[in-house]
C-alpha cells in the first residue's frame, strides 16, 4: 500500500528502437536491453532508450547490474514520481522509496513482503491512482538442484485486448470494475496464503475503487484490459452471476500463452514493467530457500 502522487508521463516518441542492444523476448511482450550499466546513473540517451523500450515492449530487463539503493531510486525516479511505501519497516534502511520483497526471516520477523504477487494482478489497481511502472532488482535468487525457482510471469493486456472477440469488446466497452485490497486479501486466504483477518477499520480505510475495464495507455494510446484476478471483485452495474462469468472469461483470455513472457531471475536483474499494459504473477515454488529483491513503484496516472 502506498501514498498516492500524480504521475509524470514519459515521452510518447520512440527513439532508437532499431538499436541492437534492444532484444525482443517474445512477439507480444518483453525485451532485454544489453550494454547498459545503471550503476551511477544513465546518460540521457540511454534513459531515452530504456523509456522507449518500456513503452514498446511493456517489460524490460537489464541483466548483470550491480546496483546500490540510490542507483535504483535514481533510475526509477526518472520514469515518474516515486511512491513512498506505508510499509516503511520493510524498506532497506534509509531508503523509504524501496520495499524489500523476501521470504527471509530475521529475529522471528520477515524482512520483506513474503507472498507479493501471488495472484494475477497489476500493481496498485486498488488505489485511485495506481502504479504506472514498477522496477524490481534481484539480490538473492532461489535455486534447488541447479534449477532457478521463483519465476515471474507477465502477460500483455494490450495484445490480449487486440485479440479479444468483438462481441466481448462490445460487452465491456465503457464499463468499469471494482478493485479492492480487502477482496485481494480474501482471495489470498481462500488460496491458503497466511493472511491476517481484515478488520473493520481496514475495510473503512481501504474502500474499493472503480477503474475502466478497458484502459487507454497514456503514452502509446493502445487499449489495455484492466481487470485482474487478484484485485477485481465485480463489474459495476452488472448482475453478480453475469459479472462473475464475464470476468472469468476475460481472465482466462488474458493469460493465454501467446500473450505471455516468463522471466527466470538471475542475481543482478533489474526488471521494469508497465502496469497499464501488463499483469503479472509470482511463482512461489521455493519454500524457505532465500529470495530477496528491492521494489520501487512509480505513480499514476489515473486510468482513463
Amino acid at each position: 500500500m502506498h501514498q498516492t502522487q500524480t504521475a509524470q508521463s514519459p515521452s510518447p516518441t520512440w527513439i532508437g528502437l532499431d538499436d541492437p542492444r534492444v532484444v525482443p523476448l517474445t512477439p507480444a511482450i518483453g525485451a532485454e536491453i544489453t550494454g547498459i550499466n545503471a550503476a551511477g546513473g544513465l546518460s540521457d540517451a540511454d534513459m531515452t532508450l530504456v523509456r522507449d523500450a518500456l513503452n514498446r515492449f511493456s517489460v524490460i530487463v537489464l541483466r548483470g547490474q550491480k546496483l546500490q539503493p540510490p542507483d535504483q531510486i535514481a533510475l526509477a525516479g526518472r520514469l515518474g514520481p516515486l511512491r513512498v511505501s506505508f510499509m516503511k519497516h520493510l524498506a532497506p534502511e534509509g531508503y523509504e522509496a524501496l520495499t524489500t520483497v523476501s521470504n527471509i526471516v530475521r529475529d522471528g520477523k520477515p524482512i520483506g513482503l513474503v507472498d507479493a504477487g501471488a495472484l494475477w494482478h497489476t500493481d496498485g489497481s486498488y488505489l485511485p491512482v495506481p502504479d504506472m511502472y514498477t522496477a524490481l532488482y534481484s539480490l538473492e535468487v532461489p535455486e534447488r538442484d541447479g534449477k532457478v525457482l521463483g519465476d515471474t510471469l507477465f502477460v500483455s493486456t494490450a495484445a490480449a485486448y487486440d485479440e479479444l472477440p468483438l462481441d466481448i469488446k462490445h460487452k465491456i466497452a465503457g464499463r468499469k470494475a471494482l478493485h479492492g485490497i480487502v477482496h485481494h486479501l480474501k482471495k489470498k486466504a481462500e488460496a491458503n496464503y497466511k493472511v491476517p483477518p481484515v478488520t473493520e477499520a481496514q475495510r473503512a480505510s481501504m474502500p474499493e475503487v472503480e477503474h475502466p475495464i478497458v484502459r487507454t495507455h497514456p503514452v502509446t494510446g493502445r487499449k489495455c484490459l484492466y481487470a485482474t484476478e487478484g484485485h477485481t471483485r465485480a463489474i459495476v452495474g452488472m448482475p453478480e452471476a453475469e459479472s462473475d462469468a464475464l470476468l472469468r472469461q476475460l481472465w482466462d483470455h488474458i493469460v493465454k500463452p501467446e500473450f505471455l513472457y516468463r522471466h527466470k531471475w538471475r542475481v543482478g536483474d533489474l526488471l521494469i514493467w508497465d502496469n497499464c499494459a501488463t499483469q503479472h504473477l509470482a511463482i512461489t515454488d521455493y519454500g524457505d530457500i532465500p529470495r530477496r529483491l528491492h521494489r520501487a513503484g512509480i505513480a499514476g496516472p489515473v486510468p482513463r
